[in-house]
């Protein structure tokens, strides 16, 4: 009986254990609703969730607002700012051990965190008190008597306070995203030392004339540098992604008479967001919008007067440069004055478990030495080369968040315009409508004026003939206003056809932007619903422009002939219910890899992915690329479409199977969407992770990237829109929203993945007292 008891005992015991733990944890989760007191000022602020967690603030000032901003953010996404704070400042490690040492000597070289306390003492004072008064707001929360989020007990870590200067982290964070095409010319760099310039112009239809030349100033240069090793040791992150749709319709070809807007950035699908839908009601004005939790901002949204939307411009701002260490001196290199010293600096990367190491960080006049990476956990610099970074973003006098404020703040085109002279980076195409009826576009930021070639390929930092002369004209910039064509469209293809200003080379091929386009030219008015069915339009133009060639190839069996007059019946929607997706994709993958594999070689997994332009272009000018250069035989384009296409329908064979009417796009074709945590612990990964069927593909206006460089048949989806916004400028409080999965990072609350079936269907959120997703008409 003793026994007993003490058992029953035990177990009631452990019950308890459990279920105050249980309610501790859940004490992180936000009240409905609540007024929250400033503890310095003693001002009261209303704060209000709706039924999906979307917080409508009400504030007595401005000032207010953003520290009931950060308090929010904190409330839903702390671990997450937290998290992204760390990545920035390059103390990953701190927490995770030995596995993020890499990403943090890369964050360390760029040396962002030095960067963001520089930045913050230039800005002007009223963006300081705002930075301020946001960190405020966290700090608010962060200090009350409750749990902290679950990671932190976890990963047995604690929460630092926030700092003024945290939100800037967040910024530099995607310029390094949406502007890091650098490591595109690490790519470059190894590819023109394999294939001639004509070569390189069939992969790059934008190949520069001048290459070949910069080529032979700098080729003893670049085969002493560790090029591969360098490209290699970049995080993840790094890289300019193919991202966004934006466009805006005048007035005269609406049913309410007034312009309707749509965005849809696309980025890396994650738990949580990238985005944190929110409300801000002030005396002044009311703006209601995509925030990113770490800064106190509305990025896309509106106010009472205007809307605006973004995408990615793709510019080209950044450049490598090709140092010469001086023979005599190794902590100098040469300049067109003479010798300089590098300057260098001491990092102490704490590691968990593990005695901290310290790494030497060198700078050069163009900016840091990214070469002394290609060694990852110690340093090995080249005896007599260096490789530098310059980047319109790693400046200090960055003043992108007085433009930030600015916008948000705009009342009409000019303060609109006016506030964006003060963008940095990353340069971004603004689409823009007001209510009194007018639309118009902008793409500001800084970009440099070279005195010589376009960033392609590093260039050499020694003779100054490559250096940056001062930026593009503000009013040089890409800018409409009113057009008398009533539309206007970003899709990061190629703006305009001039060469002054210069912006980049490689542009996305124009499918959605053409699409859209196409959507938008028929002739008739157009609806709100109109338009938000637009975004969720799954037609592949990339399809209607290859499918045709496969008319004429020779297949090998009857399966095979079956499928291709099937694919040449279809609509080219990517629907997740249809068989011909799927064999569309595997056989453009199959195609790709036999037209470009056998020259690329080793280069080909850094190339591969999604290019049908690049298809197309050899199968209608350079047949010769049809030929294996690897085989005796002579292969001619129509027999590798049909070789490529046997190999596409085996694989699916060999993958699911028979009969065919198992084969969905959706089965292989699922976005991917995981926590940087739970994703890595078994047991919750199951149920704190998902993947879903998705429609669309990469170059769909519903997009959902997907991946051409996985084994077999697979072609999940790790990339795509993850927000999605309409506006009717005759009625603001129709804007629609979406976000996905969930307002909420924390999984103990119900909006931690409350928004993934609303994301799927599709379904909206409006900004109401009772707001509860409503489906699309």
């Amino acid at each position: 009986m003793t026994t007993r008891m003490t058992v029953y005992g035990l177990v009631v015991a452990l019950l308890v254990c459990v279920a105050s733990l249980w309610f501790w944890l859940r004490s992180t989760l936000p009240q409905p609703s609540f007024t929250l007191v400033r503890p310095d000022t003693g001002a009261s602020i209303l704060i209000t969730r709706d039924d999906a967690g979307l917080p409508t603030i009400e504030g007595p000032t401005e000032a207010d607002a953003a520290f009931a901003l950060g308090f929010v953010h904190a409330q839903d996404r702390l671990f997450q700012m937290d998290l992204a704070r760390r990545y920035g400042a390059g103390r990953l490690s701190e927490w995770f051990g030995r596995p993020t040492l890499g990403s943090d000597r890369f964050m360390r070289t760029l040396g962002l965190n030095v960067l963001v306390q520089k930045q913050y003492r230039q800005l002007a004072a009223p963006i300081q008190k705002l930075l301020k008064d946001y960190a405020d707001g966290v700090n608010a929360y962060s200090s009350e008597h409750h749990a902290l989020p679950p990671e932190y007990y976890v990963l047995d870590v604690s929460f630092e306070p926030w700092r003024p200067e945290d939100c800037l982290l967040w910024a530099k964070l995607i310029d390094l995203e949406l502007t890091g095409n650098f490591k595109d010319e690490l790519l470059h760099a190894q590819l023109v030392r394999q294939l001639s310039p004509a070569e390189l112009g069939v992969l790059f239809p934008a190949y520069p004339q001048a290459a070949p030349l910069v080529l032979q100033e700098t080729k003893t240069e670049l085969e002493r540098l560790p090029i591969g090793q360098i490209y290699a040791s970049l995080p993840n992150h790094v890289g300019a992604f193919e991202a966004s749709n934006n466009w805006v319709i005048s007035g005269r070809r609406s049913y309410s008479g007034k312009p309707l807007l749509a965005n849809d950035p696309h980025l890396g699908f994650a738990i949580p967001s990238a985005w944190y839908l929110a409300r801000v009601k002030t005396p002044s004005d009311t703006l209601t919008g995509a925030s990113a939790p770490g800064t106190p901002f509305i990025l896309i949204g509106h106010n009472t007067r205007i809307a605006w939307g973004i995408t990615a411009t793709r510019s080209d701002v950044e450049d490598l440069f090709i140092e010469k260490i001086d023979p005599r001196n190794p902590n100098e290199y040469l300049t067109p004055d003479g010798p300089k010293q590098f300057d260098s600096r001491e990092e102490k990367i704490g590691i968990k478990g593990e005695t901290p190491i310290t790494v030497t960080v060198r700078q050069s006049r163009h900016g840091p030495v990214i070469s002394d990476l290609a060694g990852f956990a110690k340093q090995v610099p080249s005896p007599d080369h260096a490789l530098s970074l310059q980047a319109t973003w790693l400046t200090s006098d960055d003043t992108s968040p007085e433009a930030a404020w600015g916008l948000s703040h705009a009342r009409d085109w000019d303060e609109f315009r006016n506030a964006l002279r003060k963008l940095t980076a990353p340069q971004q195409n603004f689409v823009y409508a007001d209510v009194l009826g007018n639309i118009g576009f902008i793409a500001p930021a800084r970009v440099p004026i070279r005195r010589e070639g376009d960033g392609w390929l590093p260039a050499p930092g020694w003779d100054g003939k490559h250096e940056w002369d001062g930026n593009v004209a503000f009013d040089d910039l890409p800018a409409s206003f009113n057009p008398s064509s009533g539309t206007i469209v970003s899709a990061n293809n190629k703006l305009e056809e001039r060469e002054y200003p210069f912006l980049a080379r490689d542009w996305i091929p124009p499918y959605r932007a053409e699409r859209i386009k196409e959507l938008l030219g028929q002739a008739r008015s157009f609806s709100i619903d109109d338009v938000a069915g637009f975004q969720f339009d799954t037609v592949s133009l990339a399809a209607r422009e290859l499918v045709p060639f496969l008319s004429g190839a020779s297949l090998s069996n009857p399966l095979s002939q079956r499928l291709s007059a099937q694919l040449q019946r279809w609509d080219d929607r990517m629907a997740i219910n249809g068989i011909e997706p799927l064999i569309f994709s595997a056989w453009l993958r199959e195609l790709s890899r036999a037209l470009l594999q056998p020259r690329l070689g080793e280069l080909y997994q850094g190339y591969a992915g999604f290019h049908p332009d690049v298809v197309h272009l050899i199968l209608t000018q350079h047949p010769e690329w049809c030929d294996d250069p690897t085989t005796i035989a002579v292969e001619t384009c129509g027999e590798q479409l049909g070789r490529s296409f046997d190999e596409a329908v085996a694989q699916l064979v060999r993958l699911l199977g028979q009969p065919t009417d198992r084969w969905h796009w959706g089965n292989s074709h699922q976005a991917v969407f995981s926590h940087p945590l739970w994703s890595k612990i078994p047991v919750f990964a199951g149920f704190l992770s998902y993947r879903f069927a998705a429609e669309g593909s990469t170059d769909t206006v519903n997009n959902a990237a997907a991946s051409f460089q996985n084994g077999a048949a697979q072609f999940q989806s790790y990339f795509g829109s993850t927000l999605r916004m309409v506006v009717d400028l005759a009625d603001l409080d129709d804007t629609r929203f979406m976000i996905v999965p969930g307002q909420s990072g924390n999984p103990l609350s119900r909006h931690y993945n409350d928004l993934v079936t609303t994301w799927q269907e599709p379904q909206w959120l409006q900004f109401n007292k009772h707001s509860e997703p409503f489906p699309r008409e």
